[in-house]
C-alpha cells in the first residue's frame, strides 16, 4: 500500500470539489426521479380516475382519444394526457 502526502490545502479544495459533484449528481437523481413512474398511469388507475370500465378505456385508446404507452404488455398512460382528456371532455360538455 503506498501512502501519499498532500497539503492541508489541497485537500480541503479536494474534499469541498467531491462534496459539490456528490450534491450535484443527488439534485440530478431527485429530477429524473421526479419524471419517474409516479407521472404514469396504468390500466387500473385510468378506470378508477375516470371512472370507466377497461373495456370503455379500450374503445377510448381505439379511437385515439387517450394518448398512452406499451411496455412489455402493460399500458401506461402519462397523468398530464390523462388530465388534457379529461379537460377535453368537460369543454364538450360546456359546448353542448
Amino acid at each position: 500500500m503506498e501512502i501519499v502526502n498532500i497539503e492541508a490545502g489541497t485537500f480541503g479544495r479536494m474534499s469541498a470539489a467531491l462534496e459539490k459533484l456528490v450534491s450535484k449528481l443527488q439534485n440530478e437523481n431527485k429530477l429524473e426521479q421526479g419524471d419517474g413512474l409516479e407521472e404514469w398511469l396504468d390500466n387500473q388507475d385510468v378506470c378508477q380516475q375516470l371512472k370507466i370500465s377497461p373495456s370503455k378505456l379500450l374503445t377510448l385508446r381505439r379511437s385515439g382519444a387517450v394518448a398512452y404507452s406499451r411496455i412489455d404488455r402493460k399500458i401506461y398512460y402519462k397523468r398530464e394526457d390523462i388530465r388534457k382528456f379529461m379537460e377535453r371532455e368537460l369543454k364538450k360538455l360546456k359546448n353542448v
